[in-house]
């Protein structure tokens, strides 16, 4: 359990304010190789709002790796996660610039993986 500062820098040609997030964060690994990570937003007197940063706040979330049977090169992918990047952002601006995040995500979380199985 691990309280983790998030940020994140300026986009779209800094129409889109660099943001902050703060949450509570859970990683446990089962015993069938399965690992999971769940977070929630969370206020905490080390992490006060930053100046020049946006706080923005994330509702429960999560994902699972789940490694595929008999396919060890293989993990199954289970993710959940909304949200709040707080501000006053049209949501047009918003559409436009979170896939692009998602797949920094997405490809971060698999040198995440890879490295915790070597």
């Amino acid at each position: 359990v691990s309280i983790c500062r998030t940020t994140t820098p300026s986009a779209c040609m800094r129409i889109i304010s660099p943001r902050e997030f703060v949450d509570v964060v859970v990683m446990k690994q089962y015993e069938d190789g399965t690992m999971q990570s769940a977070a929630t937003n969370v206020e905490h007197p080390l992490c006060p709002p930053q100046p020049n940063f946006v706080r923005g706040f994330n509702y429960p979330c999560g994902c699972f790796c789940i490694p595929v049977p008999g396919e060890p090169n293989r993990t199954e992918l289970l993710t959940f996660f909304q949200t709040d990047l707080g501000g006053y952002l049209p949501q047009t601006v918003v559409d436009s610039f979170f896939p692009s995040s998602i797949s920094g995500f997405y490809s971060n979380l698999t040198k995440a993986v890879k490295a915790l199985k070597a």
